[in-house]
């Protein structure tokens, strides 16, 4: 286990109660997004009791918001003994991987027969974002806007619900992909240049060069796992 005070005080450290909406969504948000981005590593013991006091919320949300993230196997809870965040599932990871790569060659395809210029310009919008950020080394910011041009994507092609649909199955692709980009040199430069090639393509309408590149893109977070299994502690990870 690793000890609990310090990563939760990280973790939970700007969260603003809103009492006008659910308790319990909201610890179970803020828990999420700490476990993907890395802020809560894997093994990390969770504490029912130092969360809702931190946050100045009863248990029961607590609790609630912990059963909800044990569905989704981002959090092991040991009856009598405590919970901890769960470590990288390798077999998860790969099915996410499948689900993502087949969904998006599938919209994509059919969204190069129909993008209008106004979609278009949306599209190179949050790609220049994307390159300030990269030139300014805000990772977290890349990020964000990676996951908001994915989404466009579907939206533009009138499917926004499938990526809702997507975003539980990738949890633990997502997690890698925070990893990636904290610790292997010149991932969110390759990204980029990749998001480019991909709004390149939309442009042209080719579809075929579309589906090679979308499979390469979301591939290689798998081809650069073996690098982060490295640099990364051994107990972040389950085969």
């Amino acid at each position: 286990m690793i000890p609990t005070e310090e990563s939760l005080a990280a973790a939970l450290s700007d969260f603003q109660l809103d009492p006008a909406h659910s308790y319990t969504n909201q610890v179970h948000s803020l828990l999420l997004r700490a476990i993907v981005r890395g802020t809560l590593p894997p093994r990390t013991a969770l504490s029912e009791a130092t969360i809702a006091k931190m946050i100045n919320v009863s248990r029961t949300p607590v609790r609630e918001a912990l059963a909800q993230l044990a569905d989704e196997q981002l959090v092991l809870i040991y009856r009598q003994v405590g919970t901890l965040v769960a470590p990288i599932s390798i077999q998860l990871l790969e099915e996410g991987r499948f689900v993502r790569g087949t969904l998006e060659c599938a919209n994509h395809v059919e969204l190069a027969k129909t993008i209008t210029p106004a979609q278009m310009a949306e599209l190179e919008r949050i790609v220049q974002r994307q390159r300030d950020a990269v030139a300014g080394g805000q990772i977290d910011r890349f990020s964000e806007l990676d996951e908001l041009m994915h989404r466009q994507f579907f939206e533009c092609a009138g499917r926004g619900h499938v990526w809702t649909m997507l975003e539980p199955i990738k949890r633990q692709f997502d997690r890698v992909r925070w990893l990636l980009l904290g610790h292997v040199a010149g991932h969110s430069d390759r990204a980029l240049r990749e998001h480019e090639q991909i709004l390149a393509q939309f442009a042209a309408r080719d579809a075929k060069g579309l589906r090679t590149s979308v499979l390469s893109h979301v591939n290689h977070i798998t081809a650069h796992l073996q690098a982060l299994r490295r640099q990364a502690p051994a107990s972040y990870f389950s085969d």
